[in-house]
């Protein structure tokens, strides 16, 4: 079991049912043992009683005195029973005995001893026996009860008690129902702290929760802020390595092109080729670097405010060519998806577009069904069948596309995977050249698709 209410409930049960149940069998146990000492007790009463009222004639035969006896000893079975035996001579019985007999034990004066027995009529007996010396003469006597009315009491009594123990251990673990949630209702805030970091609407957890999850939370936040400087310095890095490169490649190219340079016509075109990948290479990650940090400061991804600043940056970055960029949004409340991917996301593909357009650049994004929708196209040459086939291959990389489209699709292929969404490719859109849709799936917007 997983739940850690569950083990609270289950612990708390299983704990509840132990003590309950001791307690029953240790209340049993005593009442029983009170209930045969009351017994007992009286038996020794009365066997003193039968002594002041015992006599004994000349013959040495014994004898009680009637006015002096307890009436209910003279009823037939009636459970409670006499016997006195002397030493010598016959041993007097109660007339409640009738024709029935007690075990009687052989005991010295001052000794005593007590049993059960099944009495006329199937009576429960519990008897009670002690010698004594009276006068020069020495006898036992016998006292027995039948306890059955006072066993039935008892047991009403023990089933009543299981009946009210068993409604406390319901009523118990109810209460520890209750106060079990409401203690876990102190961790809703960190629920919807979570919720909030996960749409990117706070960066940190609130440490206002209960004082056993502060350490978790505390640990959280700075796990949190150590992984966002590191993603902010592995970007600020690698833009800064792009731009460091882009000098040495420029001046390597030169001494390459310089005809003092003795190299065969290959061996040049070759180190020219490779310089010119390299170049394209940190362009690239230049350009993903300041894509990147372009928009305002935010975690979510908030089209209506980061499209007009991409915009405006490709615009820069094309200035040369005249390029129309129309960028249309419909969608007016934040996303819960990460705002530096999707300007990684928008960014390659419009700079791609950008690249291989003649004039014209258009992108739509909408929600459909729960999916965000981005449709980007050019007016470019297009892309054949096969070239499609080859830059939606499973495993293909960025920089074996320099020769195609030049679509630049292993960020893109990364970022819509890892979104698990879908990524597709029209050969000939309404602007006449490549159509790229992505399709990500989206969760809890409460948008509406337009």
């Amino acid at each position: 079991m997983t739940s850690l209410e569950g083990r609270l409930h289950l612990g708390l049960a299983l704990s509840l049912a132990l003590l309950i149940g001791s307690a029953w069998w240790l209340g049993h146990a005593a009442l029983h043992h009170t209930a045969n000492a009351f017994v007992l007790s009286r038996l020794e009463h009365d066997a003193e009683g039968l002594l002041g009222a015992l006599r004994f004639d000349a013959p040495g035969i014994p004898r009680l005195e009637s006015p002096r006896l307890t009436p209910v000893y003279e009823q037939p079975y009636s459970g409670h029973y006499f016997v006195i035996v002397p030493a010598t001579g016959e041993p007097l019985r109660s007339r409640s005995l009738w024709d029935t007999d007690l075990e009687s034990p052989a005991l010295q004066p001052g000794e005593t001893r007590h049993w059960t027995l099944q009495g006329p009529n199937e009576q429960y007996l519990v008897a009670w026996a002690e010698g004594y010396r009276f006068g020069d003469r020495d006898l036992v006597v016998v006292m027995a009860e039948d306890i059955r009315p006072l066993s039935a009491e008892l047991r009403h009594f023990e089933r009543l008690f299981a009946i009210m123990a068993v409604a406390g251990l319901l009523l118990s673990l109810l209460i520890q129902r209750l106060i079990v949630r409401r203690a876990f209702a102190g961790l809703r805030p960190i629920y919807r702290d979570i919720e909030q970091l996960e749409h990117g609407r706070i960066v940190t957890l609130s440490e206002d929760v209960p004082r056993e999850m502060q350490p978790l939370v505390r640990k959280l936040n700075r796990l949190l802020v150590l992984l966002g400087q590191r993603l902010e310095r592995s970007r600020t890095a690698a833009g800064n390595l792009s731009h460091a490169l882009k000098g040495p490649l420029v001046l390597l190219r030169q001494y390459l092109s310089d005809p003092k340079l003795h190299l065969t016509p290959e061996t040049r075109a070759g180190l020219l080729d490779q310089v010119e990948h390299l170049r394209r290479i940190a362009e690239r990650q230049l350009k993903r670097a300041r894509l990147a940090g372009a928009g305002g400061v935010g975690e979510f991804f908030e089209p209506a405010a980061e499209l007009p600043v991409l915009k405006r940056l490709l615009e820069r970055i094309h200035a040369g060519r005249a390029l129309r960029i129309d960028l249309e949004c419909v969608i007016d409340a934040p996303l819960a998806l990460d705002r530096e991917d999707m300007l990684e996301l928008l960014g390659n593909l419009l700079d791609n577009a950008c690249k291989w357009a003649r004039e014209r650049v258009r992108a739509r994004l909408h929600v459909e069904a729960g999916t965000l929708v981005l449709l980007v196209e050019d007016d470019g040459p297009g892309c054949s069948e096969d070239a499609i086939a080859d830059i939606t291959e499973r495993g293909v990389r960025l920089d074996e596309e320099v020769g195609g489209h030049g679509l630049g699709l292993a960020i893109v292929k990364e970022i819509v995977a890892g979104y698990q969404g879908v990524l597709g490719f029209e050969r000939a859109g309404e602007l006449g050249g490549l159509r790229v849709d992505v399709r990500l799936p989206l969760q809890d917007q409460g948008l509406d698709g337009r």
